[in-house]
């Protein structure tokens, strides 16, 4: 079991990096899936999707692809953790369920990819978000216990994971002006 003392500075600078990397993949997943449906895909730091005209099928596949990733480098970080005791793959861990949290927040403003997965299927908005988020949650609760990982800790996480996402969205609204 990893202790308090192995966790440092370090970890939190690799958790915003890892905050970064999963925006990136997240979008990734988007663009990958819509190419490979045959559209001219498009790729940004906090979008990703699609030109002109999409069947309704393809457009709930494309929507899916950035949480299916998403899911997928939370279950590798979490296998990760438990077979290594890998901080630096609870920060990647961490980092997946942080990012849809808070894209399941914004929600309130704008439907994310969940939500309007939701809707398509008739769950209604909040279904999928909110599972998404409590299933993520509890993958980081498995974690944190198996490495140790204080409340404490994961206070600071957030804070750092927060002024990652801050800065993602930032830079995403920066190059779309």
């Amino acid at each position: 079991m990893a202790t308090e003392k192995r966790i440092n500075w370090g970890f939190q600078i690799w958790l915003f990096v890892a905050v970064i990397l999963t925006f990136a993949l997240h979008e990734a997943g988007h663009w990958a899936v819509g190419e490979l449906l045959g559209h001219e895909a498009y790729y940004g730091l906090n979008s990703a999707g699609v030109r002109g005209a999409v069947p309704d099928d393809h457009r709930l596949l494309i929507t899916a692809g950035g949480p299916a990733v998403t899911a997928l480098q939370a279950l590798v970080a979490l296998a990760l953790v438990l077979a290594r005791e890998s901080l630096a793959a609870y920060a990647v861990l961490y980092a997946a369920a942080f990012m849809r949290f808070m894209a399941a927040v914004i929600t309130i403003m704008n439907p994310n990819d969940e939500a309007r997965l939701s809707l398509a299927f008739g769950l209604g908005t909040w279904t999928l978000p909110v599972v998404t988020v409590l299933v993520l949650v509890g993958l980081v609760w498995i974690g944190a216990r198996r490495l140790g990982v204080s409340g404490k800790t994961n206070i600071v996480a957030y804070v750092v994971a927060t002024l990652a996402v801050s800065g993602v969205v930032g830079a995403d609204m920066l190059l779309k002006a």
